[in-house]
């Protein structure tokens, strides 16, 4: 993952899953560095049908520096679920090394 900062939208997130995520339901989960959780709408990647991402749309969606955790969750066509590896991204506030 790339450099991410607080309150900063021209950014993607994306997870690589290794599985088919065709016609799954996809979420991008994470944990803020104060506990807090919440999920993103996944969507899948056109060149490559095992990679989610999205698109940060707001300056709100990361709102507080430090370490993020994200994880993928996929709900299956047929009602299982796959949870991903978590990887922990740090945002830093603007003009932090």
């Amino acid at each position: 993952m790339a450099d991410y900062f607080n309150g900063q939208t021209n950014l993607k997130i994306e997870l690589e899953t290794n599985v088919d995520l065709t016609s799954a339901t996809l979420l991008i989960k994470y944990e803020k560095p104060n506990g807090a959780t919440g999920s993103f709408a996944g969507t899948i990647d056109g060149s490559d049908n095992s990679i989610m991402y999205y698109n940060i749309a707001s300056a709100a969606n990361l709102d507080i520096s430090g370490d993020w955790k994200f994880w993928a969750h996929v709900t299956f066509a047929d009602s299982t679920i796959g949870i991903g590896k978590v990887v922990v991204q740090k945002i830093k506030t603007e003009g932090q090394i």
